[in-house]
């Protein structure tokens, strides 16, 4: 029994209400913009704003064909220089953090445009390129397969930052936290492993059981093959692991969701501040709950979907 009833109950009237409207206009993109590192400042402990839910419909495009949503809609990046990706490894990525998504919010993620960029530099300077070749776009956001800047994404998964946008581009998801017309820019590696065992901090196999602080730091846990690479075997059978994809798929939706939550990493899910918020128990968690929202406190949902202004 999920114990969050009352935010599923919340997202299921949500699905059912409104007209779909799929509006997003863009043009004066220039080459060159300064981006805005995202710094999620800490929420007020006292902070308990209601959030007013936008009104959106689900139609039915065609018989047979499932119900059309609003979409947030991504153009992806591969940096060449750091791991080759497909467009058909990148569209099903999408398609499954779509899936991932959808049981908490009527908003779908879909695969805008694809490129790749192989000329350096940092992940504006490949931002700053695709927009420069796409004067016009309508993505909401950007997904860049990179190791990232000074390596950060190869480091520690993945992190996020606000694009800032000028005049005549419009996006219809509106951060309350970065503001009004920015584009989101997540930078992730494609490589991503979830709860890998024996690398220690070397890209091949070191040990044939936990090193350092793999496994929850639990040293010599066994490691084991599963989804292509060496996991830890205290890790079987949990959520992420069912595709060799869904970290990946969880850790992009996670990224996104920062944008719009003041709280950091306090509104991660489980934290106390999360826990006070939902009117959990003191130390609450559950690892499958933690993984099927996707890291994130069931609130920061209501607030992404909110900030759907066509």
């Amino acid at each position: 029994m999920c114990r969050f009833s009352g935010f599923l109950c919340r997202a299921i009237v949500l699905s059912l209400l409104g007209l779909i409207i799929i509006a997003c206009s863009s043009s004066g993109l220039p080459s060159t913009l300064t981006p805005t590192i995202f710094q999620t400042p800490i929420a007020s402990s006292s902070s308990t704003a209601i959030i007013n839910m936008p009104v959106i419909t689900m139609v039915t495009s065609t018989p047979g064909n499932s119900l059309t949503q609003v979409s947030f809609k991504i153009s992806v990046i591969v940096d060449t220089l750091s791991e080759p990706v497909t467009r058909e490894q990148a569209q099903g990525i999408i398609d499954e953090a779509s899936t991932l998504i959808q049981p908490f919010v009527p908003v779908g993620i879909s695969m805008l445009d694809f490129a790749e960029d192989g000329r350096g530099g940092t992940t504006k300077d490949i931002v700053n390129r695709y927009l420069a070749s796409h004067s016009t776009t309508q993505a909401n956001g950007i997904l860049i397969f990179s190791f990232g800047d000074n390596e950060q994404a190869k480091l520690h998964d993945g992190y996020g930052y606000g694009l800032p946008a000028p005049s005549g581009y419009k996006n219809d998801f509106a951060s309350p936290i970065i503001g009004k017309n920015q584009i989101y820019i997540t930078v992730v590696r494609f490589g991503l492993k979830y709860m890998e065992c024996g690398y220690g901090v070397a890209d091949t196999v070191q040990s044939g059981v936990s090193i350092g602080g793999e496994c929850r730091n639990k040293p010599r846990t066994t490691c084991v093959q599963t989804n292509g690479y060496s996991m830890c075997s205290n890790a079987v059978g949990n959520l992420y692991t069912s595709t060799p994809t869904h970290f990946l798929s969880s850790t992009i939706i996670h990224l996104f969701l920062h944008m719009f939550s003041a709280g950091g990493d306090k509104d991660n899910y489980a934290t106390p501040e999360c826990n006070t918020r939902m009117g959990y128990p003191p130390g609450f968690f559950d690892l499958q709950e933690y993984e099927y929202y996707n890291g994130i406190c069931p609130f920061v949902y209501d607030i992404f979907a909110a900030s759907y202004q066509p």
